[in-house]
């Protein structure tokens, strides 16, 4: 019984969803919102003249560098209400201001 008892224990454990990285903040109105990690590939829906604003957030998956050494963000990017708007976008790290 202890056996089966530990196996839906690890089971549980590893079904769990992995914890989100920070959540971060546009340092300024010039944020760029990109489709991959890659300075001038713009998302689509983020074209002049939309941009993002200081309320707007971006919870981090993960980050990536290229070969220059720049760092990116990727994650899901929040309006200034809390909702989603769009999924899975990178940023330039540098551009974002994030907690702890």
């Amino acid at each position: 019984m202890k056996k089966l008892a530990l196996i839906a224990s690890a089971l549980t454990v590893a079904a769990a969803p992995a914890l989100a990285g920070p959540t971060c903040s546009p340092s300024d109105e010039n944020a760029r919102i990109l489709a991959s990690a890659s300075p001038a590939n713009i998302h689509r829906d983020w074209k002049a003249p939309n941009h993002v604003g200081y309320g707007w957030s971006l919870q981090v998956e993960r980050s990536v560098r290229d070969a220059s050494g720049t760092e990116y963000y990727q994650g899901d990017l929040y309006d200034t209400r809390g909702q989603l708007s769009t999924r899975k976008v990178f940023v330039v790290e540098r551009e974002w201001d994030c907690g702890p």
